[in-house]
């Protein structure tokens, strides 16, 4: 069985009665199999997982859905799926779309006004960067206000790096960390486990945070928060199990 990878899917009837996870028949891994069915992704392809725990979290997210299947409901099947549909045959243009994102690292560009939510976002994110260069190898110029900066070509090499060793899993896990953060330092600290996804995304909507204090509740920013939230922690739940020997 399959379902929509990304967007807004439509709905459909729930088919079956159960979810479990199984190993792979002959092979290596783990599978979710619907009753007695193997669970494929959209694109039809073999889901066979590297870990028990991320086959389970599948199974979870199958096994909540009551009378209809809802995808937007199963963000951890929607980015497998999209990682395995849609970035497995273009892994290297991944990586290089991801590593850019150093270029413009979101925690090296300041505000100076208003001054008090500058001094959040240098007591927050210098932290980071202070990690990415001794950890990392990565220092980062910082500046105040919009204009771009140059970043020393070895730091950017040294944020690449760990990139070049992730398999399609990793990669999707991490680029949409960097999605919601606008930051690889952020989503790099996340997969080192210097962070958790809930803190990338706090520091990473500092600005937001601060407007919402300043002048009130705002549906369409509250709305686009919890977004980066849920996306954050899914993949976070992802490294997580890939994480897991099991």
């Amino acid at each position: 069985m399959k379902i929509g990878g990304s967007g807004d899917a439509p709905k459909l009837r729930k088919f079956y009665r159960t979810a479990s996870v199984t190993p792979v028949e002959g092979g290596s891994g783990w599978q979710v199999m619907l009753d007695a069915r193997e669970l494929k992704t959209t694109a039809k392809r073999d889901l066979h997982l590297p870990t028990r725990s991320l086959a389970q979290a599948m199974a979870d997210e199958w096994n909540a859905q009551e009378r209809d299947v809802i995808p937007s409901s199963m963000p951890v099947t929607q980015l497998v799926f999209t990682g395995i549909d849609n970035f497995g045959d273009e892994i290297d243009l991944i990586r290089e779309e991801t590593a850019k994102y150093g270029e413009t690292d979101l925690l090296c560009y300041r505000v100076s006004d208003p001054a008090a939510l500058g001094a959040q976002q240098d007591e927050g994110w210098q932290p980071l960067l202070d990690w990415a260069a001794k950890q990392l190898d990565a220092p980062l110029t910082v500046t105040r206000g919009i204009m771009a900066v140059d970043q020393p070509a070895q730091s950017l090499f040294a944020l690449r790096r760990p990139l070049e060793r992730l398999d399609i899993l990793h990669i999707t896990a991490l680029r949409t960390l960097v999605g919601a953060t606008g930051s690889l330092v952020l989503a790099l600290a996340v997969y080192f486990g210097r962070i958790s996804p809930d803190e990338a995304v706090d520091l990473a909507t500092l600005e937001e945070r601060f407007q919402l204090d300043t002048w009130g509740a705002d549906e369409d920013l509250e709305a686009s928060l919890a977004g980066k939230r849920e996306d954050a922690r899914s993949a976070g739940l992802i490294l997580s199990a890939l994480s897991r020997q099991d």
